[in-house]
């Protein structure tokens, strides 16, 4: 099954690159794979599902960092795969220790991870479990041709909000109305309705849920 790497933004070290522009060619001929995560039918499914892949040597599996850390010093894989919930462990350094020149990609049940937890763990990106298959194919082919990746429309600079902004964004994203959201912070509703607009201006975005998905990418809310 051939992964379409289009719809990603790719970033090499000297430009930005879309993800069309990589050739297939590229990709090494034998990747090695580590999932990590502590439901087992989950990473079954992505080993069933990637080792299918004519580029793929093995998919390993672990469901915990102490037993990635073993199979990562032993087969030292291209991409480890780590489930979000696990990557604020301290074992989390030794995995990386024991596998230095592996490239990492944070697994996550939201459409979205902070930017600032990627650069944190040095991830080179993410991927949502609630992605379709040929999305994650394409995430992990990415990451093991040794290129940071993340959707277009969540790339670039983290973009600055101010302190209402942030208020206001994270009240929209507990799903509060602007009347409920003037009430909370003791302001008209047309000042929310500002200052909703400012965020969405600063960060690219057409809706509240386009709004604050990219602010919960780079962090700015949680």
């Amino acid at each position: 099954m051939e992964s379409n790497v289009t719809g990603y933004t790719v970033f090499s070290s000297e430009r930005r690159l879309e993800a069309d522009e990589v050739s297939p060619l590229r990709q090494p001929a034998n990747v090695r794979l580590l999932a990590v995560d502590p439901h087992e039918l989950i990473i079954w499914g992505l080993r069933t599902v990637l080792t299918q892949q004519p580029w793929v040597e093995r998919c390993l599996q672990a469901t915990d960092l102490a037993q990635a850390e073993v199979l990562a010093s032993r087969f030292s894989p291209h991409v480890i795969m780590v489930d979000g919930s696990l990557a604020g462990d301290d074992e989390m350094r030794s995995l990386q220790y024991a596998a230095p020149a592996s490239r990492l990609l944070v697994m996550t049940e939201r459409q979205a991870v902070p930017q600032r937890l990627l650069q944190t763990l040095r991830a080179c990106g993410f991927i949502s479990k609630s992605w379709g298959i040929e999305e994650i194919i394409a995430a992990v082919r990415l990451a093991g041709l040794g290129l940071g990746l993340a959707p277009p429309e969540l790339a670039g600079n983290t973009p600055q909000l101010t302190v209402r902004e942030e208020q206001v964004l994270t009240r929209i994203a507990h799903g509060e109305t602007n009347d409920q959201i003037a009430c909370d912070l003791r302001l008209s509703p047309n000042t929310v309705k500002q200052h909703a607009s400012s965020a969405y201006r600063k960060l690219d975005a057409h809706n509240r849920t386009e709004a604050v998905r990219r602010a919960q990418y780079h962090g700015l809310i949680g």
